[in-house]
């Protein structure tokens, strides 16, 4: 992530995890909290199960949805 000559410079490409849809204008600090990048998740679940949690229309616990996001959303 950074340069043979120091830290600064850091610059990752996310082709090992394309960021699509809103996630492409989302700040980097929103998914790598305190700026630790080794071992962000990469589920979505991790993530927004908040949101899963929160759902009432229709309510995804008690329909017992998966947290498998991707099965029926998608980043945009």
């Amino acid at each position: 992530c950074h340069t043979t000559n120091g830290w600064s410079g850091a610059n990752f490409d996310h082709r090992t995890y394309p960021l699509t849809g809103a996630h492409r204008t989302t700040a980097c600090n929103a998914c790598h909290i305190g700026g630790v990048y080794q071992g962000t998740p990469r589920l979505c679940s991790a993530c927004h199960l908040d949101d899963y949690n929160a759902a009432r229309d229709p309510n995804h616990v008690a329909a017992n949805f998966p947290t498998t996001c991707e099965t029926c959303h998608n980043t945009t």
